[in-house]
């Protein structure tokens, strides 16, 4: 079910480039102002349930409370993984971050390659 108040975002994602208005915000309020056809609701549902997912916005902890919910177990994969970079200088850095950072941004470089393995 969509709701109401994203029923706009339903039909951009039915009819993409295509112009439109709700008047009222309903399935019969929608005109398409291309004088085209309107998607039908099923077709406005299927793009809704087909929607690509919002990436999570970026979140900062400390390290040492990212370290206690990776848990011990976690946290000795990391050091193996940051032992096994190639990489000299990379090493230094991804070791240097993971061993004296204050905070952690989720959309760090270092965090994402963790991620990544």
């Amino acid at each position: 079910m969509i709701p109401d108040f994203q029923f706009y975002e339903a039909v951009a994602l039915a009819a993409p480039g295509r112009p439109f208005m709700l008047s009222p915000e309903t399935y019969a309020g929608l005109t398409m102002l291309d004088n085209g056809p309107k998607p039908t609701m099923a077709q406005i549902q299927a793009a809704w349930d087909n929607r690509p997912a919002k990436p999570l916005p970026p979140i900062s902890v400390t390290m040492a409370a990212l370290r206690l919910a990776l848990g011990r177990d976690i946290c000795i994969q990391v050091g193996a993984y940051i032992a096994s970079i190639p990489d000299v200088n990379a090493k230094w850095q991804a070791q240097t971050w993971w061993e004296k950072a204050a905070t952690v941004n989720s959309s760090h470089p270092v965090v994402e390659s963790f991620q990544t393995a």
